[in-house]
């Protein structure tokens, strides 16, 4: 006996309840993960709709329980706890830091868990596990702030960051980027905004920066540090920063007279506000070079719009006006006179709509 068939609207109703059904959970789960984000980012200022897809750079991932991995040898933290350390005395640094580690994600609001991160942040400073003891830190300070004493794991934590930085400039071969380098003593900073060597931190940020060619992200910095630490005792090293990045930025906008100008006037300002600088009359050489670039590609500019075949008179008239407003006392501007008296009497004597 032949079956009847479903009846094509039924089909097409009960993929349509299907369909439904299935945006519905999706639109629940993504409701959820904006929920969650929005937790992640508060402490940022920040609103869900900005950070919707964008991973929070600092971030630590809790320890929790594992089902295959980070598995206690004992049945209490106390228990593990004594394990660990018993680990520890013998010499097994390896095994120690790994029960330390177990007892921390298995039974993370114990007081115990505290006194295992400190171990595992001690044993692999130790060992000269820059980055082990590194993330040790951060971790310490995402998870455990206010129930230790902040100095020591703030002072180890930058000491491993400065650790990694100089393992990375004596390898021939770069296995660190140095975004990787700097986010290390962001996430110092983020942990502590107010700790007393925050500046210290942001002028070895701006020292990477310049390092990997970004001198417009050096400013930036040492700008901060300027408006928000002026009585910063390494401030002479952050005013020669800041200016060095100034000149090195230059070559980089050297087509540009508008940045160029910017340039100049920051070098300016440092000269204004530190005018005892011991290297002050570099920065007035360093000054006068954007300057000399400056007027450079301002002369190049108006000789390239003189040329009648390409550009109108109008064009090449006010590119030398524009160079003798800001330059008029340079060498060549008793050319560029010359020029713009010869151009004006073209203008004047050619037949109207004729000035090319």
């Amino acid at each position: 006996m032949v079956k009847p068939q479903t009846e094509p609207s039924a089909i097409c109703y009960n993929r349509g309840m299907t369909f439904r059904t299935l945006f519905f959970g999706l639109g629940i789960l993504c409701t959820a993960l904006a929920g969650a984000q929005y937790q992640d980012y508060s402490r940022m200022g920040k609103t869900p709709a900005e950070l919707q897809f964008i991973e929070d750079p600092m971030a630590i991932e809790v320890k929790e329980p594992s089902w295959f991995w980070h598995n206690p040898k004992k049945n209490t933290p106390a228990e593990q706890l004594a394990y660990a350390a018993e680990l520890e005395h013998d010499g097994q640094r390896d095994k120690a830091i790994e029960a330390y580690d177990d007892l921390v994600h298995e039974w993370h609001a114990t007081p115990e868990a505290l006194t295992a991160q400190l171990a595992i942040a001690r044993l692999e400073s130790a060992a000269g596990h820059a980055r082990a003891a590194f993330d040790a830190d951060v971790y310490l300070l995402a998870y455990f702030a206010g129930r230790f004493e902040l100095e020591p794991i703030l002072e180890d934590a930058t000491a491993q960051a400065d650790l990694m930085v100089a393992r990375e400039a004596n390898r021939t071969l770069h296995f660190q980027a140095g975004s990787g380098l700097r986010r290390n003593y962001e996430k110092i900073i983020h942990f502590a905004p107010r700790w007393r060597k925050v500046p210290e931190l942001l002028l070895k940020i701006a020292a990477l920066y310049a390092q990997d060619g970004e001198y417009a992200s050096a400013i930036t910095v040492c700008d901060r540090i300027l408006a928000d630490w002026p009585t910063y005792e390494k401030l002479d090293d952050v005013v020669y920063a800041y200016c060095d990045a100034c000149r090195k930025q230059a070559d980089k906008w050297r087509n540009d007279t508008g940045r160029l100008r910017h340039l100049e006037r920051l070098l300016a300002g440092a000269q204004t506000f530190r005018p005892g600088h011991p290297d002050s009359a570099r920065f007035a050489r360093w000054q006068q070079e954007v300057y000399l670039l400056r007027r450079n590609r301002s002369y190049a500019k108006a000789t390239f719009y003189d040329n009648p075949k390409a550009y109108s008179v109008e064009a090449a008239l006010l590119a030398y006006q524009t160079f003798l407003r800001e330059f008029p006392d340079a060498p060549e501007a008793e050319r560029v006179r010359a020029r713009l008296a010869e151009l004006s009497l073209a203008q004047k004597q050619a037949p109207q709509g004729e000035t090319k």
